[in-house]
């Protein structure tokens, strides 16, 4: 498996080091400003590592908290992320290493790179859009990433309807399919990913598009015929050689985990077990329980905090507790930007809700055995004979959070984005609130009344400060489109 070079990841390290010390929120830099420069190929390298840490390093780790995987643990003072107390500027760092850094190379790339890398560049840039658009909402698109002189620019990029970016996104995916599976041009080892393999690419795009309309089906089921069109002809990420990855090797200093590497150079890991997410697994009897996350030193069982009351529940040290395991947390561990269960369990629901040419059972069993032999976890075939964890006969809406519960499972230590942007949109007022009302704790000390929780991300400050048409009176209780 590729990894990233020595020299781009030591100069990615360096960027980690400064954002922790929060220095980016200091400099008057705006998000669409080129940061390109050199070949092609060299650019869309140093894009994907700039991604993995936008990716890992901010938005997954926050992430994990929000989607309640992981508490604060002993010895760390009351997190504000517990208490759902958020400022502008905390959301500074994963804006400009989305924007500045990853879809401003990416670009560059488009308008310099040979036909098929210009391509794998689009569907990564819609990726990244995708993200931006789940985690803010309205965001520049149409006028962002035109800062430079020779792009006209635009330093102060209007923000674009959320419902009319994800439509285009659509369109983006469809074009670089059709380019990929024309061209004459290939990719090479620039591509950490998929070294070149175009055909992985295509599927993943093709996957990248189911979750971007599926993310959309609960609140708008017109999605149901471009669903079923796609998923009744397209290829798709179906095994852990297809998943769309960027590596990480583990050596120390130079090719660390980007979410390890911010943490080992700061305090060291703090997060142990959320009991939203424990309380759940013992209540099913999941035996991944026990793999996801390190038995406590103490006891040898899997123990948990409610989630934001570490400083509730008196004299605690750390062998108390179950931290994540080296899985979910680890200097060599891959940042995962799609996995073939993800791909299941969209394709599943896709069965069930529109009816396509796959079968929902079997492909959500499949979803499910996939996550448990990603993760080492036995007993797979066992655990699916409960009518709990799936059961065919029973009504749309409790499929639906059948299959949100699970995803949720998986998505925890790997896709923590994922999974917090999926427990906003399986948590249907129809179906019953499973993740609000069901599985997630309100903090002892939020800010909000209980059983409220965030549901979307304020703009940055950097955004607020530069751009003068960064929409203002965000409150971190709004809703992405998709939300019901």
């Amino acid at each position: 498996m590729k990894t990233i070079s020595k020299t781009i990841y030591t100069l990615l390290l360096v960027a980690i080091l400064v954002s922790c010390g929060d220095k980016l929120a200091d400099l008057n830099v705006n998000p669409n400003q080129s940061s390109s420069g050199g070949t092609g190929e060299e650019v869309f390298t140093a894009a994907t590592g700039y991604y993995g840490i936008a990716l890992d390093g901010y938005f997954n780790e926050a992430d994990a908290v929000l989607a309640q995987y992981w508490a604060g643990g002993p010895g760390v003072a009351l997190l504000d992320i517990e208490r759902y107390f958020f400022e502008a500027a905390d959301f500074n760092t994963e804006w400009s290493f989305s924007y500045l850094r990853a879809l401003s190379d990416y670009d560059y790339v488009m308008q310099n790179g040979n036909e098929a890398l210009a391509a794998t560049a689009n569907i990564m840039s819609v990726l990244i859009y995708q993200n931006l658009v789940d985690h803010f909402g309205n965001i520049p698109y149409s006028s962002a990433i035109k800062g430079s002189p020779d792009a006209g620019g635009n330093l102060t990029p209007e923000y674009d309807d959320a419902k009319a970016i994800y439509d285009d996104l659509v369109v983006r995916l469809d074009d670089a399919i059709g380019v990929l599976s024309s061209t004459t041009s290939t990719v090479g080892a620039e591509d950490l990913i998929y070294g070149g393999d175009l055909d992985k690419w295509i599927a993943f795009a093709n996957s990248l598009k189911l979750r971007i309309l599926m993310r959309q089906s609960i609140t708008d089921p017109s999605v149901g015929p471009d669903v079923i069109a796609l998923v009744n002809s397209g290829s798709f990420i179906t095994s852990e050689s297809d998943m769309a990855v960027i590596p990480f090797g583990g050596s120390a200093g130079n090719n660390w985990n980007p979410q390890y590497a911010r943490r080992e150079q700061g305090i060291g890991q703090f997060y142990i077990a959320s009991n939203a997410t424990v309380d759940l697994l013992n209540s099913i009897n999941d035996p991944r329980g026990l793999v996801i996350y390190d038995a406590a030193a103490n006891t040898g069982t899997l123990v948990g905090v409610d989630q934001g009351n570490i400083q509730d529940i008196g004299a605690v040290q750390a062998g108390d507790f179950s931290y994540p395991s080296s899985v979910c947390y680890g200097e060599s561990n891959d940042v995962i930007l799609m996995s073939h269960w993800e791909v299941m369990f969209l394709r599943a629901e896709a069965d069930m809700r529109f009816g396509t040419a796959d079968d929902e059972t079997a492909m959500f069993n499949a979803a499910v055995t996939a996550h448990f032999d990603y993760i080492g976890a036995t007993g797979a075939a066992n655990y699916l004979t409960n009518d709990v964890i799936y059961n065919p006969a029973a009504s749309t809406d409790a499929k639906s959070n059948m299959i949100g519960t699970q995803k949720w499972i998986s998505m925890n230590g790997l896709q923590e984005s994922e999974g917090w942007i999926e427990s906003r949109r399986f948590d249907t007022p129809s179906g019953g609130n499973i993740f609000t009302s069901g599985y997630f704790q309100t903090p002892t000390r939020s800010v909000f009344p209980a059983g409220v929780f965030p549901s979307i991300r304020l703009y940055p400050q950097t955004e607020l400060s530069l751009n003068p048409n960064a929409p203002t009176g965000r409150v971190i209780t709004d809703k992405v489109f998709w939300d019901n």
